[in-house]
């Protein structure tokens, strides 16, 4: 970033391959290797701005842009918090990718962002996010009504029972359940990333 008497200019890098939600809308759904691959650049990112004390709060398919060889880079830090331990008021972020825990108004941690990681590879996996609605408030309601899972009798052709395992476990309500409440190695150390 610099600037003159008139303007701030920020300096950025080029990211040809576009945001994810508009390869998604191109695709509807990726494979698991597909979803493996961007969770796991996403993964590395959170692990990194997690490491300096951050939580992104708004981690969403518009805010994953693909550069042209195919990496997922995280934009968009506008709502982006240093952790504290009180930060019940902070609900910033898209409804349909927010915690309960933000939803609800409670304290809150990085497991936030592993919640929205959860969202992303359920929607990623059926082309759909896990809790739909028209309003905050209606995601709220569902989110609340029950814990979404992917059921054995649900999992696509080619997916794999780790996969579905660790989606299921990011998705948990329960922020201390949570695969990711004690930080990004908890989600590496998952069978679905072994030796990845």
């Amino acid at each position: 970033a610099f600037q003159d008497n008139n303007n701030i200019y920020l300096v950025m890098d080029l990211l040809t391959g576009g945001d994810l939600r508009y390869q998604m809308c191109r695709r509807r759904k990726f494979t698991e290797e597909q979803t493996k691959y961007f969770l796991a650049c996403l993964l590395l990112a959170l692990e990194y701005i997690h490491s300096n004390i951050i939580i992104h709060r708004d981690i969403k398919p518009e805010n994953l842009v693909l550069d042209s060889k195919g990496n997922v880079h995280l934009t968009d830090f506008g709502i982006a918090k240093y952790q504290h331990v009180n930060n019940a008021k902070d609900t910033s972020g898209t409804p349909g990718y927010m915690s309960p825990e933000v939803m609800c108004g409670l304290n809150h941690s990085i497991a936030v962002d592993f919640f929205a990681l959860g969202v992303i590879g359920y929607e990623f996996m059926n082309g759909v996010r896990p809790y739909l609605g028209n309003s905050r408030k209606e995601i709220k309601e569902k989110i609340m009504a029950r814990q979404a899972m992917i059921k054995t009798t649900e999992v696509p052709h080619g997916w794999s029972t780790e996969a579905v395992d660790c989606i299921n476990r990011l998705l948990l309500r329960k922020p201390c359940k949570r695969l990711g409440y004690n930080g990004a190695k908890e989600v590496k150390h998952h069978p679905w990333f072994k030796d990845f």
